[in-house]
């Protein structure tokens, strides 16, 4: 059955290409990443490399086998910024970014200062392949996990990299925050969907 559901290892393969292939054209990954013929795998281990050694464990992967996936930190559970996941899988991240880290490291120290100081479930990636654009199915697996937020009475936090993401995530009740950028980057819109 076609829709959103709860991950799996043997899914780390839909959710690195998923992942992967949404955002090797988003204006934030090509300033990290900005060699065009690396950037596509680099991604994909990324994603794959994020999905099993962090949010698997430790969060909440929802994917929809028409070619999406999204990653979520609830509130309580161990995010990127801990001293004990990079401890134990620092040098693995450095190897599947192909040591392209530069730029990673000061952009998720930014994001970082942008997070409200409210609970909040964390959005750190939401993507859907190319050729599954325009069915609706972002927007079924944002309103998957949003339900579930909702059921908590918890705020929802994400970072827009492109303007039609955030006209989605405001149909879904995001607002902008603020807009910054990180040195020469492209803009990143913070937005938060305050609790209900």
């Amino acid at each position: 059955m076609d829709g959103p559901r709860a991950a799996t290892l043997t899914d780390l393969d839909v959710v690195a290409t998923a992942l992967g292939e949404a955002f090797t054209d988003d204006p934030l990954m090509i300033w990290a990443f900005p060699d065009d013929e690396s950037r596509p795998r680099v991604l994909r281990g990324m994603f794959g490399f994020l999905a099993e050694h962090l949010y698997l464990p430790d969060g909440e992967v929802v994917v929809d086998d028409r070619g999406a996936a999204a990653l979520w930190q609830p509130p309580g559970a161990r995010g990127e910024d801990s001293e004990s996941f990079w401890a134990q899988h620092g040098a693995g991240f450095v190897e599947v970014l192909e040591g392209q880290i530069e730029r990673t490291m000061v952009l998720g120290a930014a994001m970082a200062e942008h997070h409200p100081d409210e609970v909040h479930w964390y959005l750190p990636a939401i993507g859907v392949r190319p050729v599954a654009h325009g069915q609706g199915v972002g927007g079924a697996l944002l309103a998957h996990t949003l339900a579930s937020v909702d059921r908590d009475g918890a705020a929802a936090y994400l970072e827009a990299t492109t303007p039609r993401s955030v006209v989605l995530y405001e149909r879904h009740g995001f607002e902008v925050t603020t807009e910054f950028t990180v040195d020469d980057s492209p803009p990143i819109w913070p937005m938060v969907r305050p609790a209900r």
